[in-house]
């Protein structure tokens, strides 16, 4: 575990210093999550899915007074960094060392230690993957005008090191239970981020307990095996929800297959 300074002065721990930089950036530079129609407001109840090292819970923190968040995060050695980096922040916060989905059960995750914050459950779609990095290489001034077979070589060579993974157990439960078990009959904001299994902590959901959502703000992840209609299919599935919904496609990772989802009733 790593102590770092982020650049508004905060000292967190995170198990790699990528984690830290790329999901600072994503959440307090560009603000990834909350736009597009979607509000906080004091006392407001939070879901943190995916909830990686906190900086999500942190940064809402300082933006509602006296907000309630439930903050999920199944890998263990990535929830101990989130445990202590929301340990004194002005919200009534509980963590679960428990990821969801869409039934009770233990599985796999490959958890990458080198960029923890892209531990998952489903793989990427290798091919797809070098190609994406393939593309993003062309575009950068030490590497554009090489030949695309070293570029591909270069993409190929970067994602073998940095998604070197360990498989590791984590817990699944669905998000019904939790609404369940805590008594809520609403809930504010459902930030989701689970790394391309967003599809399986939806199917989590009783249809009752779609009634008690508000917003959700959620990264799609397309960049897996079957996952080219994804996003199409879940924006679906939230209007058929009631739900009013946006899509940027010009998100911090969409080059690289991420899409942002705003939803609103």
């Amino acid at each position: 575990m790593k102590k770092v300074r982020l650049p508004n002065g905060d000292n967190i721990y995170t198990p790699d210093r990528i984690t830290s930089s790329s999901v600072y950036d994503e959440i307090y530079r560009k603000n990834e999550y909350i736009q597009r129609g979607i509000v906080l407001h004091d006392g407001d109840v939070v879901f943190d899915v995916g909830a990686n090292i906190g900086l999500f819970s942190r940064y809402i923190s300082e933006q509602a007074k006296g907000l309630r968040i439930l903050a999920f995060e199944p890998v263990p050695i990535i929830y101990k960094a989130l445990e202590l980096n929301v340990k004194n922040i002005p919200a009534n916060i509980t963590t679960y060392n428990v990821g969801l989905g869409e039934r009770s059960e233990t599985v796999d995750i490959d958890y990458f230690p080198r960029v923890s914050c892209d531990s998952s459950i489903v793989p990427f779609d290798w091919d797809l993957k070098v190609d994406q990095y393939t593309r993003w290489f062309r575009k950068k001034p030490v590497t554009k005008y090489l030949p695309e077979r070293f570029n591909k070589a270069i993409a190929k060579r970067l994602l073998k090191w940095a998604y070197k993974g360990v498989k590791t157990p984590v817990q699944i439960r669905p998000l019904s239970n939790y609404l369940q078990e805590n008594h809520l009959d609403h809930l504010d904001l459902l930030k989701l981020d689970a790394e391309n299994y967003e599809k399986q902590v939806l199917a989590g959901l009783l249809s009752d307990d779609w009634d008690k959502i508000r917003q959700i703000s959620m990264e799609v992840h397309t960049h897996i095996k079957g996952g080219e209609n994804l996003l199409d299919e879940l924006t679906a599935m939230l209007r058929d929800k009631d739900f009013t919904v946006e899509v940027r496609l010009d998100s911090a990772y969409g080059e690289f297959g991420a899409f942002m989802a705003y939803a609103v009733k």
